[in-house]
């Protein structure tokens, strides 16, 4: 019997957000759905340019350890977070209502990091399968579905440790929300990672109708400034921070989830840290002074 769980933050009635953990003969019957609808909003002011780069460090290499493809994210300041007007302007668009999530987004400010690497993909059933084989790690509880562990389709059912054990593995660690912020919006404060113009085709999202992750880079218009893929859909990407109550934050929306919920600066979290869902997932990121050693020669 498919298990059906509910975040236990409280949410509006009517947008109320199931964790699923479902088996995929019942998944297309048991969804539900956030009834949103998105229109276009324009983003504040860029912030100024500034980067800081490593002398020497390349733009991109693949990792020796998972052939993974990194993406160099550089230094300098950046737009964070929306404010709450802003984002009810986008909901008054809509004529929808005001999600509780929402509510949770980081207020818009102007931030500083340090130049970093990002996965290009979201961590791949086949990734995942070599590290298990190497360390003996516990496999992903959907690994024996054909639904959900396709040789390329992102990693599904794992929670947060074995998704930082994967990233230690690999020399590497779960991005901060902060981080993962930058890497989908760049310096500008964009809505979304390919712009402020609202579009389905642009992701892996409810409209599109797959009802499953999709093998990672499908939707490469929807790609952030930096060339990082499926930063919105597909599924959602645990992060190093913290949501509410002590909950572990995720970013970027699924397979499930409107345009809406797919914005740079959405927040949640899930119910099951543990063992996650059949829509949450996770890329690594790489200190800048690492990359020489952990790179493909």
């Amino acid at each position: 019997m498919a298990s059906l769980r509910f975040c236990h933050h409280a949410m509006s009635p009517g947008v109320l957000f199931a964790v699923l953990l479902l088996p995929p003969s019942s998944l297309t019957s048991s969804v539900p759905l956030l009834q949103m609808h998105l229109a276009s909003v324009s983003s504040g002011p860029a912030a100024a340019p500034g980067p800081q780069v490593q002398s020497g460090a390349p733009q991109r290499f693949k990792s020796k350890k998972d052939d993974g493809e990194m993406i160099l994210i550089p230094g300098g300041p950046f737009v964070y977070g929306m404010d709450q007007k802003q984002i009810r302007r986008i909901v008054v668009g809509l004529k929808a209502s005001m999600a509780e999530i929402y509510r949770t987004e980081l207020p818009k400010t102007t931030k500083h990091l340090e130049s970093f690497y990002i996965g290009k993909y979201e961590i791949t059933n086949e990734q995942y399968a070599g590290f298990v084989r190497d360390t003996k790690h516990r496999e992903s509880r959907y690994a024996r579905y054909p639904h959900w562990s396709g040789r390329r389709q992102p990693v599904v059912g794992i929670g947060w440790q074995d998704a930082a054990a994967y990233c230690s593995w690999a020399g590497m660690r779960l991005p901060s929300e902060e981080e993962w912020e930058k890497a989908a919006r760049g310096t500008d404060g964009r809505t979304w990672p390919w712009g402020n113009e609202p579009d389905d085709t642009r992701y892996n999202g409810r409209k599109r109708a797959n009802y499953a992750p999709v093998n990672v880079g499908s939707y490469p218009s929807g790609d952030s400034p930096y060339g990082v893929s499926d930063m919105a859909g597909n599924v959602w990407e645990m992060t190093s921070g913290t949501w509410s109550d002590d909950a572990k934050a995720m970013r970027g929306g699924s397979f499930l989830n409107p345009i809406s919920d797919v914005r740079v600066t959405v927040r949640w979290a899930a119910s099951n840290e543990d063992r996650g869902a059949n829509w949450l997932g996770f890329r690594c990121l790489m200190e800048v002074g690492n990359a020489k050693q952990a790179a493909v020669q």
